[in-house]
């Protein structure tokens, strides 16, 4: 897992030694784990549930497809292995402003409604995303709404 990492963090890095990259791809990361550990929280990730992490990945951040699929390979071990979504919580928090943390808020309703149905306990990861983003419950509420909307 940590050589996944650093090998995850340094291939960015190469492309530029400026801040602006490292930072950049902490956050593709701790966003990718936090969709993935909403996918995950009714025990079975579907291929719409992929498919919606994918598009979410694509359209959010400047990366091809085989960067996706190596960014969630990733987030799929680091949800394997972290006991806490805390670091990368801390990672969003520092990094992002309250309106990017609100996007990312409605990213994870997306995937949790990818498969048409929500199940009780994805809704508690993304209630426990939201306090741990200090994202306000007007806010979560909004981009639930929203999220509904477009299942409709």
């Amino acid at each position: 897992m940590i050589k996944s990492l650093k090998y995850y963090l340094d291939n960015f890095l190469q492309e530029s030694q400026d801040n602006d990259i490292s930072s950049k791809s902490k956050i593709e990361l701790a966003a990718a784990v936090l969709m993935i550990e909403v996918s995950l929280a009714d025990e079975n990730i579907g291929d719409e549930e992929y498919k919606a992490i994918k598009n979410i990945l694509f359209d959010q951040f400047d990366l091809d497809r085989t960067q996706i699929d190596e960014l969630i390979s990733l987030a799929e071990d680091e949800v394997d292995h972290s006991v806490s979504l805390h670091e990368f919580s801390e990672t969003i928090n520092n990094e992002l402003s309250a309106k990017e943390k609100v996007n990312i808020i409605e990213n994870l309703w997306f995937v949790a409604y990818a498969d048409a149905y929500l199940h009780k306990y994805e809704e508690y990861y993304i209630r426990k995303i939201a306090d741990l983003l200090h994202v306000s419950h007007s806010d979560y509420i909004k981009t639930k709404l929203k999220a509904e909307k477009l299942i409709e």
